[in-house]
């Protein structure tokens, strides 16, 4: 099967491997941790063979214990490549003038993208060749295999995890009206045969954290005023970050002549959906986090994965649903966090009084980014921007009607001293006044 000559070098017999290393061949003088990356990159390419006890010139140095080094090579690839990949690799012995070569042929896997169990399914952890070398993988170049291999299926793909609770998810279910038993977890797509697949991960309570929000102090984003990462149950994450965008929603207030006119920075339904299109559609099989940033003039979303194959921008528009994480988004659609099917940004748009400019998109082939503008950053009144939370939620009260402490505090839930003290706050800042005596006192915004 292989050639081989022979050449007179410093008076011994130098045998030498007619071939040169290439997209498909390479040579490694012993088992080692660039030969397992080699046999990764060979399953995510075309194959290629790799021979083991040879020099990069092609000089055939030998291996002494055939049997030892087999066995730590077996073992290196069970433990450091994933998906298992030991079914695509065939192992032979070749002797060249007494001397032992292992000959490890790896066929293009079924299963790619394999990577390295240490670095996870990312640039620096996926390796493919490129000429005569082993190099990490592009993210565009992951995605297109996990295309080919899968069909997009990442959501029901097994989990490497198996080791899964839903504490938060059987209570959201529950809330609904639904419960979490086995026969409901096969329903949705939470088990196949094999256990409990990449859905199930997505919504346990080990959920690797995908959620990162924070606020900036000014558009370049220089200078962090929060910042936050989100753990737990995918479910739990959204509800996180749409809690941390409400609390940055701030509250203004603004005359027409003798008409008052109150919103927020932005439409609380347009936060939802841009924040749920996100968690629906992103592409799970890269590990990179989902970005949630508040910034003076606009709250900007960017998700990995851009646009779902079969989708095109100019298609954004036409509520064509096509998701990209179906099994997810009938889960989000179950829950009530969907409303309807490919009407994400028409509601965005719609939550703005159809204003287009308010709604930016912007794709690119490995992320997909929906900008809001803050609607009271230009020219508005800033008189409110310094409140908490706690206060915006108290004036909302106030001005959805609620003007007693007693009423106040039922809305809100705070404490009676609490609430006294934030009705304080907001009457030394000027939002917030007192009308009549100690049995009919009333709170009132100015």
């Amino acid at each position: 099967m292989l050639e081989y000559v022979s050449r007179q070098t410093r008076g011994c017999i130098a045998v030498k491997l007619d071939m040169e290393e290439g997209r498909s061949v390479e040579f490694k003088t012993m088992v080692n941790d660039s030969a397992v990356k080699t046999v990764a990159a060979f399953a995510n390419c075309d194959g290629g063979r790799i021979y083991i006890g040879v020099a990069d010139d092609g000089e055939v140095l030998g291996i002494e214990d055939v049997d030892a080094e087999l066995l730590r090579l077996t073992e290196k690839m069970r433990a450091n490549i994933r998906p298992d990949v030991l079914m695509m690799v065939a192992v032979d012995v070749e002797h060249f003038d007494g001397k032992s070569v292992i000959v490890v042929t790896v066929q293009r896997g079924p299963k790619r993208p394999y990577y390295l169990a240490s670095k996870g399914l990312r640039p620096e952890g996926v390796y493919v060749r490129s000429g005569a070398a082993s190099v990490p993988s592009s993210d565009t170049a992951i995605l297109q295999m996990i295309r080919e291999s899968e069909g997009d299926s990442f959501e029901s793909r097994e989990s490497l995890n198996q080791n899964l609770t839903f504490e938060f998810f059987a209570r959201k279910l529950a809330e609904r009206g639904f419960s979490l038993d086995e026969g409901a977890m096969r329903t949705m797509g939470l088990m196949g045969d094999c256990g409990f697949t990449n859905l199930a991960l997505l919504l346990s309570d080990q959920c690797p954290p995908f959620l990162k929000a924070a606020a900036f102090d000014d558009d370049r984003r220089d200078v962090f005023l929060e910042r936050e990462e989100y753990s737990g149950s995918l479910l739990e994450q959204l509800e996180s970050a749409y809690a941390f965008l409400e609390a940055h929603n701030h509250f203004k207030t603004r005359y027409e002549g003798l008409n008052r006119i109150d919103f927020d920075d932005y439409p609380s339904a347009a936060l939802r959906e841009a924040l749920v299109n996100a968690v629906a559609h992103r592409e799970y099989a890269l590990s990179g986090p989902t970005l949630v940033s508040v910034m003076p003039s606009r709250v900007e979303i960017v998700t990995l994965g851009g646009l779902v194959p079969g989708i095109s921008y100019d298609d954004l528009d036409a509520s064509i649903s096509l998701p990209r994480n179906r099994l997810l988004a009938s889960v989000l659609y179950r829950l009530g966090f969907i409303e309807a099917w490919g009407t994400g940004i028409g509601r965005m748009r719609s939550a703005y009084d159809d204003q287009r400019e308010a709604v930016e998109i912007s794709v690119t082939p490995n992320t997909f980014t929906v900008a809001l503008a803050n609607r009271n950053a230009s020219g508005a009144s800033r008189e409110c921007a310094d409140m908490t939370a706690d206060e915006v939620l108290v004036v909302r009260t106030i001005a959805s009607g609620n003007t007693t402490r007693s009423a106040i505090q039922g809305v809100v839930g705070f404490s009676q001293t609490k609430t006294i003290g934030i009705l304080n706050d907001l009457i030394e800042k000027g939002i917030v006044m007192r009308e009549g005596g100690t049995r009919n006192l009333r709170y009132l915004l100015r």
